[in-house]
């Protein structure tokens, strides 16, 4: 039962959340409310991307670790390629075939529109 505490452990971070509001959601397993000012132990993974910036560690050298490991998996950026589609009208496909714009656009407007996915 010990090993199987120090291994669940290890990945966790001490967070405090800054900010006003309070965070919902999912943390070890269970659904918490965070409030502002209080300090938690969460995995990295486990918060969202857009609350990241509410919080700040407490443990840098653990933060800074998996920080990196999450990173690391991020995927790779999608290639995106234009298709004509006749009288001087494209779509935006990525790697895999599927249309990324919603109605044709010119052949400028497509570029832009892919330029500013990569």
């Amino acid at each position: 039962m010990k090993r199987e505490k120090a291994s669940l452990t290890s990945n966790l971070i001490r967070f405090q959340k800054m900010g006003g509001g309070s965070f919902r959601g999912t943390i070890q397993g269970r659904y918490r409310i965070i409030k502002p000012g209080e300090v938690f132990l969460a995995r990295l993974d486990e918060i969202p991307e857009k609350f990241r910036d509410t919080i700040i560690p407490v443990d840098g050298e653990n933060y800074k670790t998996v920080k990196e490991q999450i990173e690391a998996e991020k995927p790779v950026p999608v290639e995106y390629t234009l298709k004509h589609r006749g009288g001087g009208w494209f779509n935006v496909l990525d790697k895999n075939g599927k249309q990324v714009n919603e109605k044709a656009l010119k052949r400028e407007a497509a570029k832009e529109l892919i330029s500013s996915l990569t």
